[in-house]
């Protein structure tokens, strides 16, 4: 079974090359997952209406948007430049909810749940016929006059799994010459499916399942943020890999790793364990937590623009104490711009002082070749500067070291 489950994951990781992104939404709140199914009822009104009453999973296992969580409180922290279409959001809180509730049935052992929500049963009938009339060989060689749609590609990459996955005697791979009829081979894949062994999953994908702090109810108030890594649309049919951090209440939990697909009305998904944290934006609407993490995100930005500053400095100093150079001495001298309350302008003309020219010179080396860069301090017992700084022409600073 453990050969079984590394090869699985394998195969899982493949939904993350699926090929590229779609066409871009004219409306963002266009086309939804929620407008896709019959279970749903409009949300594009007040934010009353966003809230719905009914239940976020229908009866027969394919999901809605959740009545829950409040679509206005959902936002991008980041996109990936290779997405060239984004999920509405609506389609976010049915991806979101689902990896919630797939999280909880995780932290509670519920097995069942974990087999919805992964949805392995839903996939079957469509991986079967896929197989049955496709050319697998093309997948596996990848050739470029393949024009496989995105269904295809993620029923190649995530159907795999089912006989991968299960606990049963024998695995059923399709091939030509066993003459099995569409019914008798849907029969083993079920079989396969009916037999996998949750224990085995849980254990060995989530292994510190039993540590797992509950996520809580969700509710209109929880406010969620995406980095969006991958996101693919065909018609109706989605594939999507993002990174999210869920603020609700006083607690974070940030999943770095939901990779998810919504075909022929129904999501599977699986995610990777969140962390959890204490959430520092407690009692803060949506968007004071966007424009705190977006300040947050910049200064980090900078800091790591400094850490270069200082690495700079670090070399320059070297080759000074090699010569037997006074560094403090040198420092003084040599940096009359770096160290000056304006800083050395990286996208001015090259200075005239020696060290102002090496860090301006390495600086653009190192494509950095903007913004203010500058040092402050001497610590006599490193004998070295105390920081570097680093400001970006939006007017952020930075500091390397930073301050605890």
């Amino acid at each position: 079974m453990a050969k079984k489950i590394l090869a699985a994951m394998l195969a899982l990781t493949m939904c993350a090359g699926l090929a590229g992104c779609g066409k871009v939404s004219d409306n963002k709140d266009s086309g939804s997952v929620k407008e896709k199914s019959t279970a749903a009822a409009d949300t594009n009104t007040t934010n009353d209406e966003n809230i719905q009453a009914a239940d976020s999973k229908t009866d027969d296992g394919s999901m809605t948007v959740s009545t829950k969580l409040n679509r206005d409180n959902i936002f991008f922290e980041y996109i990936s430049s290779d997405c060239k279409d984004v999920p509405t959001n609506d389609e976010l809180i049915t991806f979101v909810e689902s990896a919630a509730e797939q999280y909880h049935a995780i932290q509670t052992n519920d097995k069942e749940k974990i087999r919805q929500t992964i949805a392995f049963d839903k996939i079957i009938d469509p991986f079967c016929d896929f197989v049955l009339n496709t050319d697998i060989a093309a997948f596996y060689l990848g050739y470029d006059d393949c024009d496989h749609s995105l269904k295809d590609s993620i029923l190649f990459s995530y159907g795999w799994l089912l006989p991968e996955d299960s606990d049963s005697e024998e695995t059923y791979y399709y091939n030509a010459d066993d003459n099995a009829s569409a019914d008798e081979y849907k029969k083993k894949i079920t079989h396969s499916v009916d037999n996998m062994n949750i224990d085995e999953l849980v254990d060995t994908y989530w292994k510190y399942w039993k540590d797992l702090v509950p996520l809580g109810e969700l509710s209109d108030d929880t406010v969620i943020s995406i980095n969006l890594l991958n996101f693919e649309r065909d018609g109706d049919d989605m594939f999507i890999d993002f990174y999210m951090t869920i603020f609700n209440g006083n607690d974070k939990f940030e999943f770095n790793g939901v990779r998810a697909w919504y075909i022929d009305g129904n999501v599977g998904v699986r995610i990777a364990l969140p962390e959890h944290s204490d959430n520092e934006y407690a009692g803060m609407t949506v968007d004071e937590i966007e424009k705190k993490i977006k300040e947050n995100d910049a200064i980090f930005h900078s800091s790591g623009i400094a850490k270069r500053m200082y690495d700079i400095m670090t070399e320059y100093c070297a080759d000074q104490e090699v010569s037997g150079e006074d560094l403090k001495q040198k420092l003084d001298s040599d940096f009359p711009m770096c160290t000056s309350s304006a800083g050395l302008d990286l996208a001015g003309d090259e200075p005239q002082a020696e060290g102002d020219k090496y860090v301006y010179n390495e600086m653009h080396r190192s494509c950095y070749r903007d913004g203010k860069a500058s040092i402050s301090g001497y610590d006599k017992d490193l004998d070295f500067i105390e920081k570097a700084g680093y400001t970006s022409t939006d007017g952020v600073t930075g500091y390397y070291p930073t301050e605890e």
